[in-house]
């Protein structure tokens, strides 16, 4: 890879004595990964370190043949996105699905382009709605597309029905009577609907419609992860469940 390509930084640990072991993430090579040395080496501008972070766009040239590519050149054509409190952890809950789900080498334009309209979204405050719509980008670029339009026998959906969404199969039909289980819940077609139609136009959705969709997402990204929990769900659990500081 000769030419500068852009990037962004999903994860780095350090490599050696002064070196990062770098998981990048780009529109044309995906998920790869990539040996940044003399990174701490102070110049002028500051070290190739602290441009090697989370949530900044980057240029990068990469070089070698082998699976683990070498870092020759980055930089990053604007500032670093500042997300702070609940929306940095959502930027690294973006960061660890593209890890745990991307198979590396696999390039996803369209991907690319919804990670960047995310973390942007995110340091606008528009957090919730922007990891809805990545986590359906994700589905759909791996192959499992919700279809907001017809249930999992390819009839369309019908706003008087009550449907179950099941992740290998998508919304199936429920009538009243059947028993859908401890962990079932029925959702009605004119909702499924709506949905639909506000992530085809753009428009803002209700908060139950985006639990709905969380829902939805959460179910098929646990398949899968072959329920494999995500750390960064446990870290926002763990900060939600801890008591706030006292003031003296």
């Amino acid at each position: 890879m000769s030419a500068m390509q852009p990037a962004w930084v999903l994860g780095r640990r350090n490599y050696g004595d002064n070196g990062l072991l770098v998981e990048l993430f780009m529109p044309d090579a995906g998920r790869c990964g990539a040996v940044a040395r003399g990174v701490f080496r102070r110049k002028s501008g500051g070290s190739l370190a602290s441009l090697l972070q989370p949530f900044r766009p980057l240029l990068v040239r990469l070089a070698g043949r082998g699976e683990l590519k070498t870092l020759a050149v980055a930089e990053s054509p604007r500032p670093a996105y500042v997300l702070r409190g609940d929306d940095l952890l959502s930027g690294l809950y973006l960061n660890e699905l593209l890890i745990r789900l991307l198979p590396r080498f696999d390039p996803h334009p369209s991907l690319f382009l919804g990670y960047g309209e995310a973390i942007e979204s995110l340091q606008s405050a528009a957090g919730e709605i922007a990891l809805r719509r990545f986590e359906l980008i994700l589905l759909t670029e791996l192959g499992y597309r919700v279809d907001w339009w017809s249930d999992g026998f390819q009839d369309a959906i019908q706003e008087t029905m009550d449907y179950l969404y099941e992740p290998a199969q998508g919304f199936m039909p429920v009538v009243p009577s059947q028993n859908i289980g401890f962990n079932g819940k029925r959702v009605p077609g004119a909702v499924i609907r709506t949905i639909g139609d506000w992530l085809h136009n753009g428009a803002n959705p209700e908060k139950s419609e985006l639990l709905l969709v969380k829902d939805v997402t959460r179910a098929a990204i646990s398949q899968l992860t072959q329920g494999r929990s995500l750390n960064s769900r446990a870290i926002f659990r763990s900060l939600r469940r801890a008591p706030a500081p006292r003031a003296d």
